[in-house]
């Protein structure tokens, strides 16, 4: 059996105690979960709650790889059966490919490396309102690509994580 969320939330719990405040979490997975008692909203809201963003690289079967063996599929074109994963990755602002071929594994992982290597930290002040607060970051620069969660819970709420 593989726990593959709950193992995902341990690991962003434990990223997350950490005092330094660039931090991210990487999973290299099958993407197969068959014995979780989370599920990916869930784990997304921990991760979020804790400021870890959750980078996956889902390597898989050239025979079930969405757009053929040959293509490395980034988070917003994955198939449905792994679109739990790119939402996780998503909502927590990090970001996922899907490889089959060992050349296109080492491509996605120097990928997402370069990604982490560019990462900013933006502070603000959170409203006073309890509840979920999305979140919209933008750049002048219409080329440039952002990730980043897409909201935060402010009040009681959020001392429940």
């Amino acid at each position: 059996m593989t726990s593959l969320y709950d193992a995902i939330g341990a690991s962003a719990r434990s990223v997350g105690e950490r005092g330094n405040h660039h931090r991210a979490l990487l999973v290299i997975t099958d993407g197969v979960d068959t014995g979780s008692r989370m599920s990916a909203p869930e784990i997304s809201g921990i991760a979020s709650a804790i400021d870890v963003p959750v980078y996956l690289l889902t390597v898989v079967n050239p025979a079930d790889h969405p757009g053929g063996e040959f293509a490395v599929i980034h988070a917003d074109g994955a198939a449905a059966s792994v679109a739990t994963l790119a939402d996780l990755s998503r909502w927590t602002g990090g970001d996922m490919r899907v490889a089959s071929e060992p050349l296109h594994t080492i491509e996605a992982l120097q990928d997402l490396f370069l990604e982490l290597r560019h990462q900013y930290l933006i502070t603000f002040e959170p409203g006073t309102r309890p509840g979920w607060h999305p979140l919209e970051v933008r750049t002048r620069k219409k080329n440039l690509i952002v990730r980043a969660r897409s909201g935060y819970i402010s009040g009681p709420a959020q001392s429940s994580h």
